[in-house]
């Protein structure tokens, strides 16, 4: 009696198997740069300020990529018997062309949604919002670990979101959405892998419902993005460049998490409007930016979908004719 290939294997079987080696390679990496420095007990990782601080997050990332990329390779060869290929890293629909537009349009498209939540939270009465700026911030001058200038700093944590935002734009519409995709049509399989990626934030600190809620938008919108194209370039611009806006262009937690930063703004009032202390991505008006966003991309892309399969028939159809005569 034969085994069932492995090929066959039901896609949320393989999402939720995905999922557990990738959190597991992330954790790896956070332990393989801080417990030697701890247990060589060394005194410049504990008293710069280095060991406590999140920009060794990144760090980590950055070391989790190659073994993620090469579990991400395993999976597809040996779990869904695809090639690489499927994972949609390859140029956009449109070639280099559009992929160098996006380079430009994605990231200012992605700094206008930012300014939109600012705008929107000013405009609430000041009983529930304020809104501060207050310029460049205090903080500019560079942590006691880092020896060179925080222009420096910044462009590498721009960098070190970018990488961010592109593994897990790898791992959740790359390996995951793509899998879902098996069983399920594209919105079906778009709305479980973005459940699933509002999960991985689950454990982030202040994390709320709406929290959750808004991180299934995002992942909604992303694959989009990624429907779109057919590429994951646009979603991982999309997903670095937010990122690194909130948390390092304004002064803002991302995720519940802060960085260093170049601008000083602070959002008080209530919570439930500003994200308090886990975020945007915590806010309602957020919620009421992601919703329209989110249902105007998919009723799109449902719609492009729907007209080339009507179309797809008739050509068939015509072809035939053509070899009848």
């Amino acid at each position: 009696m034969s085994l069932e290939p492995a090929s066959r294997w039901h896609p949320l079987v393989r999402a939720a198997l995905y999922l557990a080696v990738y959190v597991g390679i992330q954790i790896a990496a956070v332990l393989a740069i801080s417990l030697p420095f701890f247990l060589l007990d060394d005194r410049w990782f504990q008293n710069s300020g280095f060991a406590s601080s999140n920009e060794i997050f990144l760090l980590a990332i950055a070391l989790s990529a190659p073994p993620t990329v090469a579990m991400t390779l395993l999976f597809v060869r040996v779990l869904d018997g695809r090639t690489p290929a499927s994972l949609g890293v390859r140029w956009p629909a449109g070639g280099r062309r559009t992929a160098l537009r996006q380079l430009v349009s994605v990231p200012l498209g992605t700094l206008a949604f930012v300014a939109s939540w600012l705008v929107l939270l000013r405009a609430l009465p000041s009983s529930l919002v304020a809104v501060r700026f207050g310029g460049m911030s205090p903080e500019l001058a560079s942590p006691r670990w880092w020896p060179f200038s925080p222009g420096l700093l910044l462009a590498l944590l721009l960098l070190g979101f970018l990488l961010q935002g592109g593994l897990e734009e790898w791992a959740v519409r790359g390996y995951v959405y793509r899998a879902l995709k098996d069983r399920w049509r594209p919105f079906a399989a778009a709305l479980i892998s973005a459940v699933l990626f509002a999960l991985l934030h689950a454990a982030n600190p202040e994390v709320s419902a709406v929290a959750l809620l808004n991180i299934v938008l995002a992942g909604l919108v992303l694959a989009a993005l990624v429907e779109r194209s057919g590429s994951l370039w646009s979603a991982a611009l999309a997903h670095g460049v937010w990122n690194f806006a909130v948390a390092c262009l304004l002064s803002l937690p991302i995720s519940g998490v802060r960085f260093f930063h170049l601008m000083d703004v602070s959002v008080g009032g209530d919570p439930r409007l500003t994200g308090g202390n886990f975020g945007p991505e915590a806010s309602l008006v957020l919620t009421g930016l992601g919703l329209p966003l989110a249902g105007a991309l998919w009723w799109q892309t449902l719609r492009a979908d729907r007209l080339r399969r009507e179309i797809r028939p008739s050509a068939l159809e015509d072809g035939s004719k053509h070899e009848s005569l």
